[in-house]
């Protein structure tokens, strides 16, 4: 019998080298065995959840990293209102994000450091926020939350339609919730 690889898995990793980003996702490896406090949901990760892990976590954690800066750089109080807003959920999804990486055994760096992708703020977005206030500021950092809301959507559509880890599958539905609502306050912002 011929074994199929799942079309969501190979659409990620189209969808990177799109987006300028040539690394493919590390095989799976073994999930650790479950340890005190695991829970159901402690599977096996196939790649699509390694992919999936590796580019929401940094896509997150930056994410995270530009809602904190409106609070000293907007100049709208529906931009810094709306990203004060954003923040404890997104945060809260980081911890959940991370702890599911961790429990595939993955390391913690960005494997996508550098790539160019849809939804991904970089490090030089990152530079120009911190060095823009006011009405520069509310574009960029409205611009790029909502394309990183926007593609979290579309890449946990993929995790849950072929990842392998019912955990993970469940994380990626309740972000895309989520990232729906986030993108529907950003565009209220405008």
């Amino acid at each position: 019998m011929r074994r199929r690889t799942p079309v969501v898995a190979v659409v990620v990793v189209v969808a990177m080298s799109m987006g300028g980003c040539a690394t493919t996702a590390v095989p799976a490896a073994p999930a650790p065995p479950p340890g005190p406090g695991a829970g159901s949901g402690s599977g096996a990760f196939n790649p699509t959840d390694i992919a999936w892990l590796q580019l929401t976590v940094p896509m997150t954690e930056n994410a995270v990293t530009a809602a904190h800066l409106a609070a000293d750089h907007a100049a709208s109080t529906a931009v810094r209102s709306a990203a004060s807003a954003l923040e404890p959920a997104q945060d809260g999804f980081l911890t959940r994000l991370r702890a599911a990486r961790d429990r595939a055994g993955l390391p913690a760096g960005n494997v996508h450091s550098g790539h160019q992708m849809p939804g991904m703020i970089t490090e030089a977005d990152l530079v120009a926020l911190r060095t823009s206030h006011g009405g520069d500021f509310d574009q960029r950092l409205v611009a790029l939350l909502r394309a990183h809301s926007k593609q979290i959507v579309v890449l946990a559509k993929g995790e849950q339609t072929a990842g392998a880890d019912p955990a993970t599958q469940a994380l990626a539905r309740d972000l895309a919730t989520a990232a729906t609502r986030e993108a529907e306050v950003l565009d209220r912002t405008s």
